[in-house]
């Protein structure tokens, strides 16, 4: 057990030195562009990661902060998406360090409500049950009901 905390405590400058380089290295990297359809991320130093998100697909979009990311007047930026398979909590993307955070979400809000309606505007329109349809139906459940 003392080898371990000797050998972490001569790590820690390494480590320093390494976070030097990699935070604004990462910050640098980080960006996201809305799009008239999509939400477009980039981010990752080492592992790059790209990813269009069409606005039609998100469900929510939430911020969270921390303290340090308070001091620094950060948030960050959870968007959620339907049929995202990773269960409760999980994200399609979560962006940290978001400068005018309640803006951007709102902007995204505001043009997923525009792509949503035009897509409402151009679906056909449905056509109403007449009463023989209605009477068809029920004509078939009771033939169902009887057999099961």
């Amino acid at each position: 057990m003392a080898i371990v905390s000797v050998a972490g405590i001569l790590v820690i400058p390494f480590w320093w030195l390494f976070s030097l380089w990699y935070c604004p290295e990462y910050m640098r990297r980080v960006s996201a562009h809305l799009t008239t359809n999509a939400l477009e991320i980039r981010k990752g130093v080492f592992m790059r990661a790209e990813a269009s998100i069409p606005l039609n697909r998100i469900t929510d979009v939430r911020l969270h902060d921390g303290p340090l990311m308070r001091h620094y007047n950060l948030r960050g930026l959870k968007v959620e998406t339907a049929g995202q398979g990773a269960g409760p909590g999980a994200s399609e993307s979560n962006l940290i360090g978001v400068v005018d955070a309640v803006q951007f979400r709102d902007a995204i809000l505001r043009r997923r409500q525009q792509v949503l309606g035009a897509e409402t505007t151009t679906a056909a329109p449905t056509q109403a049950a007449t009463p023989s349809d209605v009477t068809e139906i029920r004509d078939i459940l009771a033939r169902m009901e009887s057999k099961g």
